[in-house]
C-alpha cells in the first residue's frame, strides 16, 4: 500500500509537470495579440510570428494583431471621438473581426507610465476584459508587461513591477496562463528613444514568447521571406479593421460614405490567401 501511494504521488507529480510544460496553443488556432504600441509594432517586423510559424508549420495558425497605439485594457485610444465605453466596445468588436478563438492580453506598459491612478485601475480593468473574452468563448494567454529603458517617468520602475504583479495575480484567480517575460533589453535592441523593441529587439523576445507559446525548437534558418509574407498579410489585415477612411465609412461621416463599409469584409479572403503563403513560407 505505501509503495502503490509513493508511485501515485510520482506519477501524479510529474503529470502535473507535463501539463505545466505543454504549449499554451494548439494547432489551428486562430490568436488575436492585443494590446498598446508594443503590441502594434510587431506586426511591422514579422519576427515574432515568425518564429511560432516556422516552429509549428503544420499547425497552420492563424495570427492577427489587433495592437492600438497609446492603448489600454479600457480601449481608451480606441474611442477615437466617442466616450471611453465606446472605446471599450471598440477592443472587444476589433478581437471579433480577428474571428480569434485565442486572445493574447499584453496591456500594461501604457498604464505603468501613466500614473497611479491608472495603475490602480489596471487590476479590475482586466478582470473585466478576461471574464468578457471568456464569455464569448474564448481561451485568454496573459503576458506580463516589459520595463523599457527609455521611460523617464517618475516612479515608472515600481508601476512597471506593479503591473507586472497584477498580471500574475489576475492571471492566477481567472484560471489564464501567464507568459511571465524576463527578456530584458540591451541599448542594441531598442529603438532611439529606448520606449519600444526595434527589429533586433523583437526578434531577440521572440525566443522566450515561441518557447510559452508553442515549445519546439528554436529555429536556425533566416526568417526573411517568411517575415515579408507575414508583413504583407498583417497589413491586409490591418485595412480590415482599421481602414485608413474610417471617420466616412463607420464613424460620424459615415452618412456620407457608410454604404462602401459593406466592402471591409472583402479583405477576409485576402487574408486567408495571406495565411497560405505564411503557411508555404514557413515550410
Amino acid at each position: 500500500m505505501k509503495t502503490t501511494s509513493l508511485f501515485l504521488i510520482a506519477f501524479l507529480a510529474f503529470s502535473v509537470t507535463a501539463i505545466a510544460g505543454e504549449p499554451l496553443l494548439k494547432s489551428g488556432d486562430t490568436v488575436a495579440f492585443v494590446g498598446g504600441t508594443f503590441v502594434e509594432r510587431m506586426q511591422q517586423s514579422g519576427a515574432i510570428e515568425a518564429e511560432l510559424q516556422c516552429r509549428r508549420p503544420d499547425w497552420k495558425l492563424r495570427i492577427r494583431n489587433v495592437g492600438w497605439s497609446g492603448d489600454d485594457v479600457h480601449g481608451m485610444a480606441r474611442k477615437v471621438f466617442d466616450g471611453p465605453g465606446n472605446g471599450y466596445a471598440r477592443l472587444m468588436q476589433d478581437i471579433e473581426t480577428s474571428k480569434a478563438n485565442v486572445v493574447v492580453v499584453a496591456y500594461g506598459p501604457s498604464e505603468a507610465s501613466d500614473g497611479d491612478e491608472s495603475v490602480q485601475r489596471f487590476g479590475p480593468g482586466l478582470e473585466k476584459l478576461i471574464a468578457d473574452l471568456k464569455a464569448s468563448d474564448k481561451r485568454v494567454i496573459l503576458v506580463t508587461p516589459i520595463a523599457m529603458p527609455g521611460y523617464r517617468v517618475p516612479g515608472y520602475e515600481d508601476a512597471i513591477a506593479r503591473c507586472q504583479s497584477v498580471v500574475r495575480m489576475v492571471g492566477e484567480q481567472a484560471d489564464s496562463p501567464v507568459v511571465d517575460l524576463t527578456w530584458k533589453p540591451s541599448p542594441s535592441e531598442v529603438i532611439d528613444s529606448g520606449l519600444l523593441p526595434n527589429d533586433e529587439g523583437y526578434a531577440s523576445l521572440a525566443d522566450e514568447l515561441a518557447d510559452s507559446l508553442v515549445g519546439g525548437k528554436p529555429c536556425d534558418q533566416r526568417h526573411d521571406k517568411l517575415a515579408e509574407a507575414i508583413t504583407a498579410k498583417n497589413q491586409l489585415f490591418f485595412h480590415r479593421y482599421r481602414p485608413q477612411n474610417e471617420t466616412y465609412l463607420l464613424l460620424f461621416r459615415k452618412h456620407e460614405q457608410g454604404n462602401n463599409a459593406v466592402e471591409l469584409p472583402q479583405f477576409d479572403p485576402l487574408v486567408e490567401s495571406a495565411d497560405q503563403d505564411v503557411w508555404a513560407a514557413a515550410k
